[in-house]
């Protein structure tokens, strides 16, 4: 949806509220416009500032009846209990994250919606493998490939969860690269989708030792994804900082590392608060070389201070 129909959207709601109920949470519009903004706002803040707004909308779902609803309006608050989630996750905010993801599989369910059920899991592992639960984040993801008639979209990023979350395994690597390389072949994604899973599949890539593809992978969707998401470019552009630093190439890291700090004042991301910490620490034994004293210093100015609200 472009911009200018999402406000054209979001006004008809505010204006104009269904004639069922006085809960605008009954009304499927109404949420799917919700979904939408809130999808918006992250992709061009990142998650900190909208965890209040998340939040909210968890208490509001929380207090429906799944049953009682009609489908339509099951698979709108499915969708937007994914995006909740995601949200969360990306403020740092894992227990909450992980009870949203479960609201939206539970809606998804009883919505009969296999998409959405396929997405909660992706939701379920990504948690998982972030709280260094490798084996539950393999179960989430196999449990989604196993849903009948998914869109490639949904199958590609599953196969790429189920291959990051098998190459944290030991003895896995063979199985981890497979996965990977199945959800890169993916034909018939929009160029998002196609940008997004490619530095995700860099992320496994890169966490198996293949650094020159996981850098190629992660520059390319680095660059394409500045038109869509800060946040995605940031989150690219730290995974690029971080390979480059496990392929002991400190030049190539002070590049990426003043790179992702221009990008940093243009989100917050307790995610990417994250990867940047991770970087200073892993960088500190180079701190002799000027180019990276000089990016680590930079770089710690700009790091953003993580309160968002509960």
């Amino acid at each position: 949806m472009e911009r200018r129909e999402f406000l054209a959207a979001a006004a008809t709601v505010v204006f104009v509220p269904s004639a069922a109920s006085s809960n605008p949470y009954l009304d499927p519009d109404y949420v799917r416009t919700l979904t939408d903004s809130l999808a918006r706002g992250r992709y061009e803040l990142g998650g900190m500032p909208l965890t209040a707004r998340a939040l909210a909308h968890t208490r509001q779902v929380g207090a429906l009846q799944p049953a009682t609803l009609s489908r339509e309006l099951q698979e709108a608050t499915s969708d937007l209990m994914y995006q909740v989630s995601i949200t969360l996750y990306d403020a740092g905010k894992l227990a909450q994250s992980e009870r949203a993801s479960t609201m939206a599989l539970d809606l998804a369910h009883h919505a009969q919606d296999f998409p959405g059920q396929a997405r909660a899991y992706d939701a379920l592992s990504r948690v998982a493998l972030y709280r260094n639960d490798p084996t539950r984040a393999v179960q989430y993801a196999q449990r989604g490939l196993r849903i009948p008639d998914l869109p490639a979209s949904r199958t590609s990023s599953l196969h790429m969860r189920f291959g990051r979350a098998l190459g944290a395994i030991t003895g896995h690597s063979s199985e981890a690269r497979n996965a990977l390389e199945i959800a890169l072949d993916t034909r018939g994604l929009n160029p998002f989708a196609k940008a997004a899973l490619g530095g995700d599949v860099a992320i496994g890539l890169s966490q198996l030792g293949e650094y020159d593809q996981a850098n190629l992978l992660l520059d390319k969707a680095a660059n394409a994804m500045g038109q869509y998401s800060p946040l995605f470019q940031a989150q690219y552009l730290g995974r690029q900082a971080q390979t480059a630093i496990r392929a002991g190439k400190p030049g190539l890291t002070a590049e990426y590392m003043g790179t992702l700090t221009r990008a940093l004042p243009f989100i917050s991301s307790a995610r990417v608060n994250s990867r940047v910490r991770e970087i200073l620490h892993r960088t500190k034994s180079w701190d002799q070389i000027s180019e990276i004293r000089v990016a680590r210093e930079r770089l710690q100015e700009m790091l953003t201070p993580e309160n968002p609200p509960s």
